[in-house]
């Protein structure tokens, strides 16, 4: 029998490694998941796929017989020919509402959503909307469903609960359900205890709802962490001023988002020396989800990925490869060839992340550099105060000397009045225990896809406005200037840095007496 050590070691190769393995992580509809649980915004999200193609099995027209008929043509031709593709029927079972009522358990029915919950009538009525919503943008970006035989509306089952006892003698928690903390989700079904706060209630119904559509056809098959991260990114969400619902966005005040702590998670992690790497989500088996952390570390890769405009076409297409075996090569395409980048650019968002992170102006625009001559041992970089880490197209070389010299003056924001500051920073106000604008640098050295060393662009280096430092590594140096990372689109100006090799002091001439 296959260990899972093996299991994992194969899908770390497949997926984020070139080369090829196992079969991806699956779930049929059927199989029941756990879920737990514990600021700009980004776009509702869309999808470039075309709307008339749904999250099924591709089937292939049949080949041209230019050469007309031939015996048992037609059987054939039948077998051969393309196959309609259906959804599973609808087999929910059907309740007596009225015999609910009297176990305090009410109806609430929207298109797509049919609730039975015993939590206020107030909130009850406000959530089927939110599921409509959600359909509609869950069939906006992996396509529409297929219909089913009977070709009726999808709608899926939702139990909300606040006396799990109540539903149990109602009948409405099946006996052969394990035992579950938060949700869970079976077919067209979920169900779910009330949650203390109301942004949570709708993240987690949200959640399971997610599962409902994306996991409705028998043959899906996807990595654990990318059911789940999807499922997580879709239900962070927000409603606007005007009661709108907006899927998919990165929260950035805490009092809008209360209860759901995936950011606070990972801090936490990080801080106990848990950072989870590519490989180490990738790894990951649906029993790990038992615990809640892989749910934070999943919907932080989802929305990196979504949102990185490096990635995010590609990872969006990877909804045409959600069925039958097609999953795992479809990763490993779209993403072997900037594995050193991603390598780079996702230990430095994770360990940076907070509420309202700025994934666009946190991309990196990767650029070697040329090393400093003798003839030529000085070179100046303008760096913009508003962008993350930015290539100087300096290489250093290991165990040379250096000196960088900043100028410049930039403003850090606007209101309520304007926060000028020079390279050395701010002292009374600090982001990531630094003062605010001041210039940091930093050596990049990974190319190799397979380098599997810690970054060391995590080695960050405080230059201010003078710094003189011998090169720990061979690499090119970045720069950026100190700033929080939901703080950066009102900065303006630059820094202009100086770079100077300094030559060994045995190489430099000496003055006579």
């Amino acid at each position: 029998m296959t260990s899972r050590a093996e299991l994992a070691i194969a899908a770390l190769l497949l997926a984020f490694l070139p080369g090829c393995g196992r079969d991806a992580a699956s779930s049929p509809p059927d199989t029941e998941r756990q879920t737990r649980g514990g600021t700009g915004v980004s776009p509702v999200l869309s999808s470039e796929r075309p709307p008339d193609k749904p999250f099924s099995p591709a089937v292939s027209a049949p080949a041209d017989n230019t050469q007309g008929p031939s015996p048992n043509a037609l059987d054939r031709s039948a077998q051969s020919a393309p196959q309609p593709v259906f959804r599973p029927s609808d087999t929910r079972p059907k309740h007596d509402a009225a015999r609910l009522e009297r176990f305090g358990i009410r109806k609430y029915e929207s298109k797509r959503l049919l609730l039975y919950t015993d939590i206020e009538p107030e909130i009850a009525n406000t959530l089927p909307a939110y599921v409509d919503a959600l359909y509609d943008a869950l069939t906006e970006y992996f396509g529409p469903l297929p219909p089913n035989r009977e070709r009726t509306e999808y709608q899926m089952t939702g139990y909300i609960m606040r006396d799990k006892e109540l539903f149990r003698q109602a009948g409405l928690l099946p006996t052969d359900m394990p035992k579950f903390d938060h949700g869970r989700h079976r077919g067209a079904e979920f169900w779910m205890f009330d949650q203390e706060h109301e942004f949570y209630r709708r993240h987690l119904m949200l959640h399971e709802a997610t599962h409902c559509v994306t996991m409705m056809m028998p043959d899906t098959h996807a990595l654990t962490w990318y059911l789940e991260g999807m499922a997580e990114l879709f239900g962070t969400h927000r409603i606007d001023e005007s009661g709108k619902i907006h899927f998919g966005v990165m929260p950035a005040d805490p009092n809008e988002f209360v209860g759901w702590g995936r950011i606070e998670m990972i801090r936490r992690e990080i801080a106990a020396g848990r950072f989870r790497s590519l490989d180490d989500i990738n790894s990951w088996f649906p029993e790990d989800f038992l615990a809640t952390p892989p749910y934070a570390w999943s919907w932080a890769l989802c929305e990196f990925l979504n949102t990185h405009p490096r990635y995010r076409e590609r990872f969006r297409k990877l909804t045409r490869s959600m069925t039958g075996d097609r999953f795992l090569p479809a990763v490993r395409d779209a993403f072997a060839p900037d594995l050193p980048q991603l390598r780079t650019e996702w230990p430095l968002y994770a360990h940076s992340l907070e509420m309202g992170f700025d994934i666009e102006r946190s991309v990196i625009d990767f650029r070697a550099g040329a090393p400093l001559s003798a003839d030529r041992p000085q070179r100046t970089f303008a760096v913009a105060v508003d962008r993350g880490w930015q290539s100087s197209e300096i290489r250093l070389d290991a165990g040379t000397e250096y000196e960088l010299v900043a100028t410049g003056r930039f403003t850090l924001a606007k209101q309520p009045k304007p926060w000028e500051s020079e390279p050395q920073g701010i002292s009374f106000l600090y982001s990531e225990g630094r003062p605010l604008g001041m210039l940091l640098a930093a050596i990049h050295t990974r190319t190799d896809p397979n380098d599997m060393s810690p970054e060391t662009m995590l080695d960050v280096m405080p230059v201010g406005a003078q710094l003189r430092f011998t090169a720990a590594a061979t690499g090119t140096l970045y720069f950026r200037v100190n700033d929080f990372w939901s703080k950066l689109r009102d900065n303006e100006g630059r820094v202009e840095v100086r770079v100077t090799k300094l030559q060994p002091k045995a190489d430099q001439a000496t003055t006579p007496k």
